[in-house]
């Protein structure tokens, strides 16, 4: 049989473990409170901010938006205009070749007309010799 006294040890250890659990419930619960209290602050302080932040990203959001539109506009004018200025360059080298065709038909007007030119002042050359010649005889 066992003594007496480890009856009353172990009684004794039991009422302080027991006693031990308490306390540490009860500090989880005041802990457990005080993190919600905590929170709460934490709310009350961070609720403008976030608030706030959330104004910033819709206000960001609006303006990337507007920013993509804008740029969706530049680049719709560009390309207009390269189509404009390739629509231009065309009809330039178009004019350029009327313009060098036109050129060349001229310079062998002048070229044909110089010969004629030649020609003529050579026959008149010609015959004024002939007519000398004859005043002589």
């Amino acid at each position: 049989m066992l003594p007496t006294w480890v009856g009353v040890v172990s009684a004794i250890s039991l009422a302080i473990i027991a006693v031990a659990a308490l306390v540490t419930a009860a500090g989880i619960t005041a802990a457990a409170l005080g993190v919600r209290v905590a929170v709460k602050a934490l709310k009350g302080f961070a609720g403008p901010a976030i608030a706030d932040v959330r104004q910033l990203i819709g206000s960001i959001r609006t303006e990337a938006d507007a920013l993509v539109g804008t740029s969706r506009d530049v680049r719709q004018r560009i390309v207009r205009a390269v189509d404009a200025a390739e629509e231009r360059l065309t009809s330039l080298d178009a004019l350029a070749e009327v313009v060098q065709e036109e050129l060349e038909e001229t310079a062998l007007d002048a070229a044909a007309t110089m010969r004629n030119v030649r020609r003529g002042l050579s026959v008149w050359r010609w015959s004024r010799k002939l007519l000398k010649g004859k005043k002589r005889r």
